[in-house]
């Protein structure tokens, strides 16, 4: 059986308040969380539609042990850190066509780890060293640039095709520690930011957490992998905080070494935000335990949370391993859906048969299974911008 990694995601409507807290912070307390038990959610309260469907399995797009996904609304690209190979797929599933070429050449990628994406204009990015390589999404080669400090970190596209990335090394320059940087579409550079460091720390090698990016109202929001903290970034380049994380007494140790597995995970390790205009996602990790927090920004009520499909009969939904608007979406491996555990009921019974009739069809061998949720349209973004 192939196992695969993914770095690849409601009540009653306040006046007056809301509006005072719309440029506010909001803190949202994970240590507390994690002392309580998770409430059973329905995916039905929050989503209307979702989705299973595979990824397309031919010789031409077979997708190995590690790989990351990215749902971009038309298309879904897939990129494989084995063989340093992209794949794109449509909204359905079927595979469209390979993106770039791992190689040596002026239209080639030596590195290929670290990707992102433009959907609105249909493009992908690739890291190669201290480059950015764009290709279509059709994969015809448009332009290598400078970016200088990428080093492993995230990166996105904001307005204008301006492209935000950041250094996840950035702490090793004390004396100017940039960490997020802000490039034109040709590489220049337009702004940069500098990272918190820890006063009296000796910064160690941390693998539990991670960068992250996404976009959301048009501005790019940033998790940094060492702070519990989320930025966003507008499109007229000022940089405020957003959201606070409150890991207290649990919060990251930058000083620690990671490399040996065991001393992993011994603090609260934010894996993935995302937000959409009424919920806000995070996934977290303690111990090797997995905690899913959802904030409703119309109760403002957070708590860890458990997603029961009960709109397919499916499997307990995990958001988000990526999103985009009012769409979040995960891959699952094709063992979980053949032998994990489903609700009993099901609202949309047309899904429940799509997914009973995929399940029968799968073999193990297969690419993974997109699940894409489509979340409830509701009227708390008009009231936050009366």
């Amino acid at each position: 059986m192939k196992s695969f990694t993914f770095c690849i995601l409601l009540a009653h409507v306040l006046a007056f308040p809301l509006f005072a807290q719309k440029n506010a912070a909001i803190t949202l307390n994970l240590a507390k969380a994690i002392t309580q038990s998770p409430k059973t959610v329905m995916l039905s309260e929050l989503a209307s539609d979702v989705r299973y469907f595979p990824l397309e399995t031919t010789d031409n797009c077979l997708l190995g042990n590690e790989c990351s996904i990215v749902y971009a609304g038309n298309s879904i690209i897939a990129g494989d850190a084995q063989t340093r190979s992209f794949y794109r797929f449509d909204k359905n599933g079927k595979f469209m066509n390979k993106i770039g070429q791992h190689g040596q050449g002026p239209e080639e990628y030596a590195v290929g780890l670290l990707f992102f994406t433009d959907p609105d204009n249909q493009k992908l990015y690739v890291q190669d060293f201290q480059d950015l390589i764009c290709y279509d999404f059709n994969g015809k080669f448009i332009r290598r640039m400078p970016a200088p400090h990428l080093n492993m970190g995230t990166g996105a596209v904001s307005s204008g095709e301006s492209i935000l990335y950041c250094d996840n090394n950035y702490f090793i320059r004390k004396d100017n520690p940039q960490q997020l940087f802000l490039i034109d579409g040709n590489g220049k550079k337009l702004k940069s930011w500098k990272g918190y460091i820890e006063p009296g720390k000796k910064y160690g090698i941390n693998l539990s957490t991670r960068d992250v990016m996404y976009l959301h109202g048009g501005s790019v929001y940033f998790k940094p992998a060492l702070e519990n903290l989320v930025y966003k970034i507008d499109a007229d380049r000022k940089k405020t905080l957003a959201w606070k994380l409150d890991c207290s007494g649990k919060d990251v140790d930058v000083s620690a070494n990671e490399i040996d597995p065991a001393k992993r995970f011994k603090s609260i390790a934010v894996q993935q935000v995302f937000e959409s205009d009424r919920y806000f996602f995070v996934l977290y990790v303690l111990k090797n335990e997995s905690f899913v927090g959802l904030y409703d920004r119309q109760k403002k009520s957070f708590s860890n949370v458990i997603i029961k499909d009960d709109l397919a009969a499916g499997f307990d939904f995990t958001p988000p391993g990526t999103g985009l608007g009012n769409q979040l979406a995960n891959a699952r491996m094709v063992g979980y859906l053949s032998k994990g555990k489903r609700y009993s009921k099901a609202l949309l019974p047309e899904r429940k048969k799509e997914l009973d009739e995929l399940i029968n069809r799968l073999d193990e061998e297969d690419n993974p299974v997109m699940v894409v949720v489509t979340l409830k349209k509701n009227l708390y973004k008009f009231f936050l911008n009366v």
